[in-house]
């Protein structure tokens, strides 16, 4: 009988546990609750059974972290704990620094749109310069593709969607990837992605045609290669490409002329409509909810671009150290076309934005061991980077149109001035490059088994050049060439170089650690980063000694505990931290054009929480909450709100936005995600919910008191079932009582002074069905 207990003992199933998740935030591998930072990991299978594709879906999971996007979708931005940078301007590097495989990505929009065949991303709150470098002074988000496999193995998934938009737009997303072995010590791994989505915006404009559409694809292919015992090189290569895209086009609010009377040079979208309609055959839109995803437009935002990328990476042990050097080359060019841009209707101007640049990065590191007494690693960095808008000048930036003649521009321009002459062309050929190169170290002291001192040095220098060359090419019809072009756009008489101050210094971080058990850790660091100046090398007649701007450093004090709990079926993380930016790198709309200042001091506040919990056998429940005081402490050179003095009084140029709060920095927001799995005889079924919530927030960086997003809620939820041979279908549900949630709001392109705004929205209801099999 006793054998039988026993027997019976052994064969009952065992509590259920949290997986250790295995991450790389400190360049080397550790155990996620030994990390003494920050860091949100979301595994493969989290991406997978959340239905995660791409990085938008990120911020969901991950409270601290905000996604903005802009004009084209490689003005793509990110946020973390209210920290971040404008998307529309190309010239202003991130915050938020974005990692592949080791490799630095300058422009965050690039290489990500499509998440295929990732074992991780993972998100590190905080500045990081110390091991990362330059332009992470908010964070970093690291993506870890899967490595090719040591046995054959392949996958494909396919998804139908409908988007609930403007109008029901149908999408297709087809991946696949097989990997395996190519000889005893090659093997191989090829990824596909493509991603067709109809328009999710109604056009009112009869034949013009609806918009927001998407079009892309992306393929990879890596060979990880033996060239020793301990020497392994992995060599991957990349394309993505938007092709035949009406994208990303906002919703406009046109202000009513009850609030803006019209007035000699007031230069209002309804202005322009209400003088210049009936000539043209135009009405005013009659749709005015902007976030309806209701337009009116003749023609569509039209976008396309691609982003090549290869990269080596080498490890190897050398003496008993671990070497790793990783390489990485990418280019990346797109353009953006469309002749409507703030939505009057009416034919006044053509914009054409063409954007490229080119990178080259190489790190070379080495590392001890793990495990030791004394840990440490110690490295050198070099990156350079190539950007011209533009099309090297063979394209024209601004064209005018018909109606373009009978606008004028108002003081302090010419009376004579107008926008333009049918035909009248601008040009702006603006190009940038930097050089930067650093060493670092960092090592950590176990002193005993409860105490762990751990610094880190990095010194880092950065060169940056920058010119403007601006041009317009009058038609016949306008000899004396008085128009926008030369007066507020593309004005020759701001060309030349762009001086840029040399940054060289030192940042580093310094961290003491304390673990009273092995399932608890608590942790202190204070980390200084810092981020080099740069130019405003955008359209718009802002003199050359106006264009810099300058450099930004931050100092961050935290405080953090990470504990395991009932026998690992509990973890939990949190952080109170304490930053303080000294020239804060910050965007606003001025005039004509995209400027970026600095803010004298910006101090954000905080704690954040992290939590995964097993509720039951097969029902797992993760919450995360960050919540924020972000304010800009000082800052006399804001960005200006509509509406502005009527005219002839000029619009100021700055604001003070002293003691006012950072934009798209809710003060609370919350994640909570229920995953449910049963085995049955014939395979597993499963279920997920996510829950997101946010606090209000202002929406543009000039924080005009209309703009601002209230509090939301957005649940996705997902059902399915997997069977023994590989076979898995689900359903699911994206943004499921289809909030309305504005991802930036901004002024209307070109009329700066309008009280009317620009609306970019998150996705809206998507439900759907995806079918998988792994072979």
């Amino acid at each position: 009988m006793l054998a039988a207990v026993a027997s019976h003992a052994q064969e009952a199933p065992q509590p259920s546990t949290l997986d250790e998740v295995i991450v790389t935030a400190q360049k080397r591998e550790q155990a996620l609750q030994e990390v003494p930072i920050s860091v949100t990991a979301l595994t493969t299978e989290t991406l997978q059974e959340a239905g995660v594709v791409d990085m938008n879906s990120i911020s969901a999971l991950v409270p601290s972290l905000k996604t903005q996007v802009s004009f084209q979708p490689v003005a793509q931005a990110y946020r973390i704990r209210g920290i971040g940078s404008e998307p529309s301007i190309p010239t202003f590097e991130p915050e938020v620094g974005l990692f592949i495989d080791g490799v630095y990505m300058p422009r965050s929009g690039l290489g990500v749109g499509d998440l295929v065949d990732v074992a991780r991303v993972e998100v590190l709150s905080g500045p990081q310069s110390t091991l990362y470098g330059k332009n992470v002074n908010a964070g970093v988000i690291n993506v870890v593709t899967e490595a090719p496999a040591e046995d054959f193995e392949a996958s494909f998934a396919g998804t139908l969607s409908q988007l609930q938009g403007g109008r029901d737009a149908t999408a297709v997303r087809l991946a696949g990837s097989i990997s395996g072995p190519v000889t005893d010590d090659v093997r191989f791994r090829v990824t596909g992605v493509t991603y067709d989505q109809d328009h999710t915006y109604e056009n009112l404009v009869a034949g013009a045609g609806d918009a927001n559409s998407m079009h892309r694809y992306a393929v990879r292919g890596e060979l990880a290669i033996d060239l020793g015992e301990t020497t392994t090189l992995r060599v991957a290569a990349a394309r993505s490409e938007i092709y035949d895209t009406e994208a990303i086009n906002p919703e406009i609010f046109v202000q009513p002329t009850s609030s803006y009377p019209a007035g000699p040079g007031d230069n209002t979208i309804w202005t322009l409509q209400g003088l210049l309609g009936p000539m043209f055959g135009v009405s005013r839109c009659p749709n005015t909810d902007s976030r309806d995803r209701v337009i009116c437009t003749t023609d569509p935002t039209h976008t396309e671009g691609f982003n090549n990328l290869i990269s080596a990476t080498l490890n190897s042990e050398i003496a008993g150290l671990d070497f790793t050097s990783i390489t990485g080359w990418s280019d990346y060019r797109s353009r953006t076309t469309t002749s409507d841009v703030a939505q009057t209707q009416l034919p006044l101007i053509t914009y054409f934005d063409t954007q490229s640049g080119e990178v080259f990065s190489q790190e070379f590191r080495l590392a001890s061991p793990g495990g030791e007494t004394v840990e440490w690693q110690a490295g050198a960095t070099y990156l350079t980077t190539e950007f011209n808008r533009g099309d090297h000048g063979r394209t024209p930036t601004f064209v005018m149109g018909p109606a373009a003649r009978f606008v004028p521009l108002g003081a302090p321009a010419p009376a004579a001035a107008r926008l333009g002459q049918p035909g009248d062309q601008g040009f702006l050929d603006s190009n940038s490059s930097s050089e930067y190169y650093a060493a670092f170290g960092q090592a950590t002291w176990r002193i005993s088994e409860q105490f762990a001192l751990t610094g880190g040095l990095r010194w880092q220098h950065e060169s940056k050049e920058a010119s403007v060359n601006n041009r317009f090419v009058n038609s016949p019809a306008n000899p004396l060439g008085i128009n926008a072009l030369n007066v507020l756009l593309t004005p020759s008489s701001v060309n030349g170089s762009v001086a840029i101050p040399d940054m060289d210094n030192v940042v580093g971080a310094l961290t003491g650690e304390y673990h009273p058990n092995e399932d608890t850790m608590f942790y202190a660091t204070w980390s200084h980063g810092a981020k080099s100046g740069g130019a405003n090398i955008g359209f718009g007649n802002a003199p050359l000694a106006a264009r810099p701007f300058k450099p930004e450093s931050v100092d961050n004090y935290e405080v953090g505990l990470k504990v395991d709990l009932l026998d690992k079926r509990a973890r939990l993380s949190t952080a109170a931290f304490h930053a303080v930016y000294d020239d804060y790198q910050n965007a606003g709309f001025i005039g004509a054009q995209f400027n970026v200042n600095n803010a004298e001091e910006v101090v954000v506040d905080g704690v954040e929480f992290n939590g995964a919990f097993v509720i039951a056998d097969g029902l797992n429940l993760t919450a995360s909450a960050t919540w924020l005081d972000s304010r800009y402490e000082k800052y006399t050179g804001g960005a200006c709100h509509a509406p502005f003095p009527q005219a002839p009084a000029p619009a100021p140029i700055s604001c003070d936005l002293s003691g006012k709060p950072l934009p798209i920095a809710p003060d609370l927001s919350t994640s909570i995600g229920l995953d449910y799995e049963r085995q049955v005889a014939w395979g597993e079924v499963y279920a997920r919910g996510d829950w997101a919530w946010s606090s209000e927030y202002f929406t543009n960086t000039n924080l005009d008191p209309r703009l601002v997003q209230e509090a939301y809620s957005l649940v996705n939820v997902r059902l399915g079932f997997r069977t023994v041979d590989g076979y898995d279908f689900s359903l699911f549900a994206n943004n499921l009582f289809d909030e309305a949630v504005v991802v930036q709001d901004a002024v209307t392109t070109l009329f700066g002074k309008d009280p009317s705004y620009q609306r970019f929205l998150a996705p809206p209801r998507e439900i759907g069905v995806t079918v998988r099999k792994a072979f």
